[in-house]
């Protein structure tokens, strides 16, 4: 096979390659015989019709198509091996000529971003130790109280933090809109689920009584209804009020938390539960500040073809899951006041932070050798089967699929050992405080593996809810 490169910058490689006839036709005889496989010839079974017979009865573009779907995986990866690129994303194919005597084929491929590693031991970051205050516990115990609240039928007013359950119907110009309607939802004042002014002027209703709500709906919201003013006729069924219950060891019984008996022994593991919860935050935000700090000490060079895909992709999926929801990608854009120019804008400046996490990580784990060995391997295979009571081999087998995902998470894991065993933060000084009885729990951790991995080059053939949205 011919072969010629060009470099077109940006980490960005043209390869022109060319396919012999003998090697041609040998992806076209092949392609045949699959194709024939599938030839349902009357007098004979199907696929078993002689091949001279059968091949007149098979589509021409498809014998191509299938012959050049053959031939490319071979074409890519032995022209990738010889000019020793990493790809870092899928080629672009494309077919510049096609004769009986050869297959000419060029690939663009964006490889893997070029990473000068800068310094990535001995950085000392400023590190606050975590504290807990009386305030703080306080509050944690009251959401506990609120959380246990009872609901219970009031005969007074609605007052803010009560629910109210009602129907309502919306209107605009004196005609009901669509989505603008429910029956018996629940609605609690002052939760700012619905429309600005709306709760606000519940406030004060009773029971089995009627009340109109006069709102506008705001200038960044759906097409149809940003900036129009709207009724709703409400009918209140219900006005329900919190009953918070009263803190004590009685209460605290109810909550069967190991070991807590007492109110004194929630205050204990209360504390014990928010400081362990900042030395997981502070650690994860100290190392996020680590890995930015050795991402700026890094030169790296990242295809703008790379960007834009990771972008596209980005805003892809952010329309799936809008649309998922009942919305449309049109209206998701006008309640944020955004353009999709702009939203591009900012996924492709997030990729560019991500990839370069990514690239600039798996140049430190090339470099410290910080990959998992089979025997590394082996054992978290042992240790976790052994976890879950399973034999080995049959845990082996179950997550045989997952076995690429599982490399990619044990090797980040070494990665932020490694980081963390070579640097250290300069920690405030501080008064001495009680330590906590609970050992803080370990960081967790999880990012993207730092090497992705490419797919084989395929050709081409030749041939918002609206009940949602009034609250």
């Amino acid at each position: 096979m011919q072969k010629e490169l060009l470099n077109k910058g940006e980490g960005v490689y043209e390869i022109d390659a060319t396919l012999e006839k003998e090697a041609w036709t040998a992806a076209r005889e092949k392609a045949l015989k699959k194709l024939i496989k599938n030839v349902q010839i009357k007098g004979f079974r199907k696929g078993q019709a002689p091949e001279s017979m059968a091949k007149n009865y098979v589509d021409p573009n498809k014998l191509i198509n299938e012959a050049i779907n053959i031939a490319l995986p071979s074409m890519y990866d032995e022209a990738i091996k010889e000019f020793k690129l990493v790809p870092f994303t899928q080629p672009d194919v494309e077919v510049t000529d096609l004769t009986d005597e050869a297959l000419k084929v060029k690939f663009t491929i964006t490889v893997y971003p070029e990473v000068k590693l800068g310094q990535y031991k001995d950085i000392h970051l400023e590190y606050t130790e975590p504290k807990v205050s009386a305030k703080e516990v306080k509050e944690s115990i009251d959401k506990l109280l609120a959380d246990n609240a009872e609901l219970v039928l009031s005969n007074e007013p609605a007052k803010l933090g009560d629910t109210v359950v009602l129907d309502f119907k919306g209107y605009i110009d004196g005609k009901e809109f669509e989505g603008g309607s429910a029956d018996n939802y629940s609605l609690v004042l002052g939760s700012n689920s619905f429309v600005p002014g709306f709760e606000e002027q519940l406030v004060g209703v009773s029971a089995e009584t009627k009340k109109d709500v006069l709102i506008t709906f705001p200038e960044q919201y759906v097409k149809d209804l940003a900036g129009k003013p709207a009724k709703f006729v409400c009918m209140i069924h219900e006005v329900k009020t919190k009953v918070v219950p009263e803190l004590n060891d009685e209460f605290v019984e109810t909550l069967n938390i190991a070991n807590v008996k007492t109110v004194e022994d929630l205050k204990k593991h209360q504390k014990n539960k928010l400081f362990n919860e900042k030395v997981r935050n502070a650690e994860s935000d100290y190392l996020q500040r680590l890995i930015n700090k050795i991402c700026e000490n890094s030169e790296v060079v990242i295809g703008e073809k790379v960007l834009e895909a990771e972008a596209k992709n980005t805003v892809e999926k952010t329309k799936q899951q809008v649309e998922q929801n009942g919305l449309t990608f049109e209206q998701y854009l006008q309640i944020l006041g955004l353009t999709e120019e702009k939203l591009l804008e900012t996924a492709k400046e997030n990729a560019k932070h991500e990839i370069t996490s990514q690239v600039v990580l798996g140049k430190l784990a090339e470099v410290e050798n910080l990959y998992i060995s089979k025997a590394e391997l082996d054992k978290f295979y042992e240790d976790t089967a052994k976890l879950y009571n399973m034999d080995v081999a049959e845990f082996k087998k179950k997550y045989s699929e997952q076995e690429r995902e599982i490399v990619s998470s044990l090797s980040n894991q070494k990665i932020i050992n490694f980081l963390k065993a070579n640097n250290g933060p300069l920690t405030e000084e501080k008064e001495t405080k009680e330590e906590p009885t609970e050992k803080p729990a370990e960081t967790e951790v999880k990012e993207d593996a730092p090497v992705k991995k490419t797919r084989k080059p395929r050709a081409k053939k030749t041939e918002e809810k609206p009940a949602e949205e009034a609250k």
